[in-house]
């Protein structure tokens, strides 16, 4: 009996327990969320084509201005043969969403925010330098061989 009791109050403090836990990780509302917003895509690019040329190679980039918030960037990292080999971000400045000098400037492995010059490192989105908590939005991506689908994040 006295091992039954014990049992029960064991599931009651690790029910309350979670139910803790669960509410301490939703402290602070919207702040874990990133603040560039989601938006949904679904692109495929086939990387025999001329307007792929430039991420057929290691350290080459591409941009899409009218996918995702602000554009998107795709940087070809490596030349592995699998969707490693690619990394895809979002263009809008965490820190400036919805300013109009917003949109990262993308020079190499670099993007510029031209609100505050804070850099990011296209290779893996993080920032270089500057006051952000955030890096940039990532998409996912899938390698199907002769081409790459970008979908949401």
């Amino acid at each position: 009996m006295y091992q039954s009791i014990r049992h029960i109050a064991f599931k009651r403090l690790t029910a309350l327990g979670l139910l803790a836990l669960m509410s301490l990780s939703n402290c602070g509302g919207n702040s874990s969320q990133h603040p560039v917003p989601y938006i949904a895509v679904d692109e495929s690019i086939y990387l025999n084509s001329p307007s792929a040329y430039d991420i057929q190679f290691v350290g080459g980039h591409m941009t899409l201005p009218t996918k995702g918030y602000s554009g998107i960037v795709i940087y070809r990292r490596s030349n592995y043969g699998d969707a490693n080999d690619f990394a895809v971000y979002d263009m809008a400045c965490p820190n400036h969403v919805n300013d109009p000098c917003g949109t990262l400037q993308v020079d190499g492995l670099y993007g510029n925010c031209g609100c505050d010059d804070q850099q990011f490192l296209i290779y893996d989105g993080q920032a270089l330098d500057g006051v952000t908590a955030w890096g940039l939005r990532p998409y996912r991506i899938t390698y199907q061989g002769q081409s790459i689908r970008i979908t949401g994040y």
